[in-house]
């Protein structure tokens, strides 16, 4: 790539979880990359933000309501995304349990040059999705678009004119975070990412993640299981018609 370009990292990260803080610093410093940490939301504390959450209707959509540490999570990418639009520059967002390829440099140098085109590029994903390719790069890294979100929001890239459209769809919370970013085909915002990505998950389990603090979920709830039906067939056909550029290109992720 011809043009060097900055890209603004940003850590989330709960103030009190310092062992993880430091762990970040040793996992980022030796890239001679800038970063700041953002503090996350305490989702034990409340914030505003969560007045936008309707448990009935995360009952109804998904089967199950968002514990306190889900809604911090959403509440911090949410506070992150708004900086992103009132900032008017992309975002590289990290959460702080990962691991960290010695390719992220050139990972790095490849979404400051192609964000604001893609809008949205995930460098990591806790699922294995089926692709299909969009760009392959000299650096040996391919650009592709996922036929269904991976999940996760351990590290992805952001533009502004993409963080207004997952804000435009969050007026109503009603499942966590990563589902919303996965949720293509209402907000617009393409699920693509990095092949082979650079940034791995290290938290198996919400217990494991502290952002999330540490609060399995209860199973699902067994009451609106055919409003709930009639809603996973609706969400169906919409990533379906979204897709439809694409049928026939899908590679097995």
């Amino acid at each position: 790539m011809a043009e060097q370009r900055s890209l603004e990292i940003v850590v989330v990260n709960l103030a009190r979880s310092t062992e993880r803080r430091v762990k970040m610093i040793e996992t980022l410093q030796p890239f001679s990359l800038p970063y700041t940490f953002f503090d996350a939301v305490e989702g034990r504390d409340g914030h505003p933000l969560f007045d936008r959450f309707d448990p009935t209707l995360a009952e109804t959509r998904r089967g199950f309501i968002l514990n306190a540490g889900e809604l911090g999570c959403f509440a911090s990418h949410y506070l992150l995304w708004e900086r992103c639009v009132r900032e008017k520059r992309p975002l590289l967002i990290f959460e702080d349990d990962v691991s960290v390829s010695n390719t992220f440099p050139q990972a790095y140098q490849l979404v400051a040059e192609k964000i604001e085109r893609y809008g949205l590029l995930r460098l990591s994903g806790h699922k294995k999705r089926s692709f299909h390719v969009c760009e392959t790069t000299q650096e040996g890294m391919d650009i592709i678009r996922f036929k269904i979100g991976p999940h996760g929001t351990s590290c992805y890239a952001v533009a502004p004119w993409a963080a207004a459209k997952l804000i435009a769809k969050a007026d109503v919370w009603f499942e966590p975070v990563d589902v919303h970013l996965d949720r293509f085909w209402t907000h617009g915002v393409g699920s693509f990412g990095l092949r082979p990505m650079p940034v791995t998950h290290v938290a198996e389990t919400e217990e494991q993640s502290e952002i999330w603090q540490g609060k399995k979920r209860d199973r699902k709830s067994r009451r609106f299981r055919k409003l709930r039906a009639l809603y996973r067939a609706r969400d169906d056909i919409g990533r379906f018609i979204f897709n439809l550029p694409y049928i026939g290109r899908w590679v097995e992720g």
